[in-house]
């Protein structure tokens, strides 16, 4: 599973284009704004994109995180190796297409 960057913090969190692939995880862990996931890629998407809906439990992981304002939320369930990345700075940019 690749690392997806969050965009820009106007953009829809479950939309698959608000995020960029990157090829390393960002150094942030901790914060009050997303900053990257962790998922499975859409299965022959030729813009590589995250399968926001189809990796287990991603949804669920994002939202704790986002909720705690920090990375990593600790739950026993779903049991899949997930990471969700925040920052103590808002994502910028344009969202692309």
């Amino acid at each position: 599973m690749p690392w997806y960057q969050f965009i820009n913090n106007d953009n829809d969190i479950c939309d698959a284009d608000s995020y960029t692939l990157v090829e390393n995880a960002p150094d942030t862990v901790d914060g009050p704004y997303l900053a990257a996931i962790f998922a499975d890629e859409i299965q022959g998407d030729p813009k590589r994109r995250p399968d926001l809906e189809g990796t287990p439990g991603l949804l669920f992981f994002m939202l704790r995180a986002l909720k705690k304002g920090k990375g990593q939320p600790v739950s026993v369930l779903p049991p899949v190796p997930l990471e969700v990345r925040m920052s103590n700075t808002p994502a910028k940019g344009n969202k692309t297409s």
